[in-house]
């Protein structure tokens, strides 16, 4: 394929509506469901963060926030809500809703194994050496 825009569009190369995911926590012991959407992590998403790093901001309440979203692609929650402030009338999110979110947030934007590996090239022998004439001498100590 020719890289262009139609090429990309046609391939799937820009970001698509947010994925559905079924997601599960707990709170006193007793499980909780929902339903949230996850928008897969863009160019832009991206340089919020680096952003937000420089700034000093938590890059997970970053991803959190700029990822899960309603049906629509609308962030559900801005950073403010998954850290709790005074201005939202809560605490922070709960370490394992925060895990599960991050989870669902992963495994949506997770590049399929082996697409990021490199292909090796089998070292070739240059015939100079053998185990036996390596000249390395053994890790054991001596005996003196």
């Amino acid at each position: 394929m020719d890289l262009n825009i139609d090429s990309l569009k046609a391939a799937g190369g820009f970001i698509a509506a947010p994925v559905k995911k079924e997601i599960t926590w707990h709170v006193s012991g007793k499980p909780q469901k929902a339903t949230v959407y996850v928008l897969q992590e863009s160019f832009i998403s991206l340089t919020q963060r680096w952003e937000a790093q420089e700034r000093g901001g938590d890059l997970a309440a970053q991803r959190i926030a700029s990822c899960i979203t309603d049906k629509a692609g609308t962030p559900v929650f801005t950073v403010a809500d998954v850290l709790g402030a005074p201005e939202t009338g809560h605490g922070p999110l709960s370490a394992e809703l925060t895990v599960v979110l991050l989870a669902a947030i992963g495994d949506v934007n997770t590049v399929p194994e082996g697409v990021l590996e490199k292909k090796s090239n089998p070292r070739k022998s240059s015939g100079t050496s053998s185990p036996s004439s390596s000249g390395r001498r053994s890790r054991k100590p001596s005996k003196e």
